[in-house]
């Protein structure tokens, strides 16, 4: 197998998403904490508070709860995955392609996206750069963790298993379902947006890019690309 398949075969595995994903979550968490010194209260990325609310219910709270949810989940994931496929092999190298793969989906994604609908996804709110850039590491690790890996999974065993519905369309109808709630989201809350149908397509569209991309190449390089794109949007 050539190194360009082998790669684009295992980069895609929940083995890799563990280890890629990991350092954009303990950044996040780690910078989060020095502006908080707080778990409950502060600055946090909208779909990470979603999470700690959820667990909130059931008066479960933790600096490091939530955070640890996200990396058991993807190790269920690759459990799974392992029972029905083979083990990956570990090359280090595929990790720096699979930045650079992000990069460019990133930079896909802003001519894409901002430069053709003039519409800037990520909302500073009176936020300071450095902010920011913090709320850009939860939105790859959080938002991507909720919308992709959740939705689309749940939507794809619903409409698949339940309802019998053929894998394809199931899968397409799933990424359609994900993405609308994607783009709903940025709207609610106190801290959401006014609704304006423009900005709600253009988040739409945005939604459905990223969900074909957690399809088709995985959780780790769906997640480094909405960030490196919301990091592209603060610098310019």
């Amino acid at each position: 197998m050539s190194i360009l398949k082998s790669y684009w075969n295992y980069s895609k595995n929940p083995f890799y998403s563990i280890i890629f994903a990991l350092p954009l979550l303990l950044a996040y968490e780690i910078m989060m904490f020095t502006f908080n010194h707080s778990d409950i209260i502060g600055l946090r990325n909208g779909a990470d508070v979603l999470f700690r609310q959820f667990f909130g219910l059931f008066n479960v709270y933790g600096f490091y709860v939530v955070g640890l949810v996200v990396i058991l989940a993807l190790m269920v994931a690759y459990h799974f995955n392992f029972k029905r496929s083979q083990r990956p092999q570990f090359e280090a190298r595929f990790f720096i392609l699979m930045f650079l793969e992000s990069c460019l989906y990133a930079i896909i994604m802003y001519f894409g996206v901002t430069r053709v609908g003039s519409v800037l996804m990520l909302s500073g709110n009176g936020q300071t750069m450095r902010e920011m850039v913090v709320l850009a590491l939860g939105a790859g690790i959080y938002e991507e963790f909720i919308f992709r890996v959740i939705l689309i999974t749940g939507f794809i065993f619903f409409f698949k298993d339940i309802l019998k519905i053929n894998e394809t369309v199931a899968a397409a109808v799933a990424m359609i379902c994900a993405a609308f709630l994607f783009a709903l989201f940025h709207y609610l809350g106190p801290f959401g947006e006014a609704l304006e149908f423009r900005s709600f397509a253009i988040r739409f569209g945005a939604g459905l890019f990223l969900s074909l991309l957690y399809v088709l190449r995985g959780y780790g390089i769906t997640a480094y690309t909405h960030t490196f794109y919301d990091l592209i949007m603060i610098v310019i």
